[in-house]
């Protein structure tokens, strides 16, 4: 058993510091293309909402065709929120470090102790604050959070007190059916991160990264070729909503008011 959960370990270490790459990579992205695609996201808005208010003004009346005004700031409100939250959420991702990968290596040994689906099935006392942790070491890999990993595999029981939840007992079982159990566990473990990474590898985004990584100067002639994209976009959609516009000024005799 201790082959498969180093094995295990390998794997997830593997795991986040592609993920890490990636997510590093699609910020860097994020960051220098958002004005282009929050002013394209505001402008299909306004296209559509436009034209909903002219069906619903010609078809259903007045009081209806206010909804759908309503209707499209509460819309905008969103997008905006969103962009502002996934700025927020990738401005803390970046690629680890050497060093940090090192560490990480070192961390899921111990990490994947804890780490067995099946290692409370028969405690249901003790289950649900099982799958309180695996939940954060899932969410902590998933945002490449390396400091709650430390916490984590450094004090699993100090994490727990921390949360509020019930204590676990993280001492090896002697019994051989429940070592059997675990080691079918891993072997389930170890198949399911190898398909995750398999299938992060064969992303665009790991595609992306990998071209990037070999011939840094590509980037610049990406973003350039995303922002070419955008901008034909945009002037299409400038296009479109101007004459939409338009049109709710002929049918009602009055500027658009709240689609701007």
């Amino acid at each position: 058993m201790d082959a498969a959960q180093a094995r295990l370990a390998e794997l997830e270490a593997a795991y986040t510091i592609d993920k890490a790459r990636v997510d590093s990579l699609q910020a860097g992205l994020f960051q220098r293309l958002r004005t282009w695609c929050q002013e394209r996201d505001r402008l299909r808005l306004v296209v559509s909402y436009r034209q909903q208010f002219l069906e619903v003004r010609l078809r259903q009346g007045e009081e209806e065709a206010e909804q759908v005004e309503r209707q499209y700031r509460q819309a905008k409100t969103r997008s905006e929120q969103e962009y502002e939250e996934t700025a927020q959420t990738l401005a803390a991702r970046r690629e680890l470090t050497a060093d940090e990968q090192g560490e990480l290596r070192k961390l899921w040994k111990n990490l994947v102790n804890l780490y067995h689906p099946d290692r409370f099935a028969h405690e249901p006392d003790k289950l649900a604050t099982y799958e309180k942790l695996t939940a954060a070491i899932n969410g902590a890999k998933d945002r490449g959070d390396l400091e709650t990993l430390r916490q984590i595999a450094g004090d699993p029981h100090g994490f727990i007190l921390r949360q509020g939840w019930a204590s676990l007992d993280f001492r090896e079982e002697e019994q051989v059916a429940r070592l059997r159990q675990l080691w079918k566990s891993l072997e389930l473990e170890i198949l399911s991160v190898l398909e995750a990474i398999n299938r992060r590898r064969e992303s665009p985004e790991f595609e992306l990264y990998e071209l990037t990584a070999k011939q840094p100067e590509m980037l610049e002639s990406v973003v350039a070729k995303q922002i070419a994209g955008l901008e034909k976009e945009i002037a299409e959609l400038t296009s479109e909503a101007e004459k939409s516009g338009q049109e709710i000024v002929e049918l009602i005799g009055d500027a658009v008011r709240g689609f701007g």
